[in-house]
């Protein structure tokens, strides 16, 4: 193999494919990415066996041919050589060198015949969606995914796919976020699919501007073009746990109160939480909500008032602060609505408005208070 390429083109495209790079595996060709050269057009490709993520760029070619090149070495030394044009070519022993103006570099690399292949995928059904809807149904739902790898279900996104609508559903058994949206056309796909965060995260720098993208689902797989990059990953095979049935329909008690005086109140107070339960407390009762932590280990405390709108009866409630300031963020309106029922039973957060089209909700479990 033998090409020549600019430092900035190869570059762009290699720190794309590299983010599906393996950082912790016993397999070592998982930590190498791909150099496919065929008629001028350089494919690159990195996996983890669960991601692939593939690109293709024109480059001045001189020999086809393909090698595995450590990811971390290609991308230094790239990333460390001046803007200009490259000279990169291996040999038949898979040795790799790089050339440039100033000198000349090589690394060790592995036959491409032993890489990975592409997933073996059989069948694709596609949806179109605008872009900064998918965005939005992935950011907002992908904070309240599981870490726990032994609820398997619970560590993905579920998007629900129906006729006219679309959802995206996370929970990790102590949260729970939903985001429907109302005006989701498709040619008759209705699905349940899991899809790992890591794809997610990997895909949506490319998704917050105008225009639509094209989805594509098999039976086990979801594939994504997004400019130069195509990127496919397994979806996770479980069932999806009905979070439906927990939502409250009933919760009488609610109050309203500004985001921009909540936040700042519980970063504040939640300096002096217990690093481990996080648990903070809310005493609400009319007009106003005092917020507050006790640390018993270290005899920390503090507490603040809040102004809120608020008619019923006092009710005092415990929650891990973390968690309710990350849903508190994640509400886009000036004001934030929770319903309330009793100490123990699980608390909505929503939006004062909805958005058009669309509907958030946000599910919180309490925490016992400490006596």
């Amino acid at each position: 193999m033998q090409f020549t390429v600019s430092k900035n083109e190869i570059l762009s495209q290699l720190q794309k494919v590299s983010k599906a790079v393996s950082t912790r595996t016993t397999n070592p060709m998982l930590s190498h990415i791909l150099f496919d050269l065929n008629n001028g057009l350089l494919t690159l490709r990195a996996t983890d066996l669960e991601i692939t993520m593939s690109s293709t760029l024109p480059v001045n070619a001189a020999i086809d041919g393909e090698v595995a090149i450590p990811a971390r070495l290609i991308l230094d030394i790239i990333n460390e050589v001046d803007d200009e044009d490259i000279l990169i070519k291996s040999n038949e022993a898979f040795e790799v060198f790089i050339k440039t103006s100033r000198g000349e570099y090589e690394i060790m690399g592995k036959p491409g015949e032993e890489y990975p292949g592409l997933p073996d995928i059989k069948d694709f059904t596609e949806f179109e969606i605008e872009k900064k809807v998918l965005f939005r149904l992935i950011q907002k739902a992908i904070i309240a995914v599981s870490k726990d790898e032994l609820k398997a279900a619970l560590t993905g996104v579920l998007f629900q796919i129906k006729a006219g609508e679309i959802r995206s559903v996370a929970t990790d058994g102590h949260r729970l976020v939903c985001l429907i949206r109302k005006d989701f056309l498709n040619n008759n796909i209705q699905r349940n699919v899991i899809i790992p965060p890591k794809f997610l995260n990997l895909i949506s720098p490319y998704l917050n501007e105008d225009g639509k993208i094209t989805v594509y689902l098999s039976e086990n797989h979801i594939k994504l073009n997004v400019d130069t990059i195509t990127v496919y990953s397994r979806l996770i095979d479980e069932r999806f746990p009905d979070y439906e049935s927990v939502i409250p329909i009933d919760n009488d008690k609610v109050l309203k109160v500004k985001v921009s005086d909540l936040i700042p109140t519980l970063r504040r107070v939640s300096i002096l939480a217990n690093k481990i339960t996080h648990q903070i407390s809310l005493k609400i009762k009319p007009e106003e909500m005092n917020v507050s932590v006790i640390d018993y280990e270290t005899r920390n405390s503090a507490n603040e008032t809040v102004n809120i709108d608020y008619s019923g009866e006092e009710i005092l409630i415990g929650f891990n602060v973390e968690y309710l300031k990350e849903i508190i963020r994640n509400i886009d309106t000036e004001n934030v609505v929770m319903k309330l029922r009793t100490p123990i039973s699980a608390s909505l957060i929503v939006p004062e408005i909805q958005n058009e089209n669309e509907e958030i909700i946000s599910l919180l479990m309490p925490v016992r208070i400490s006596d």
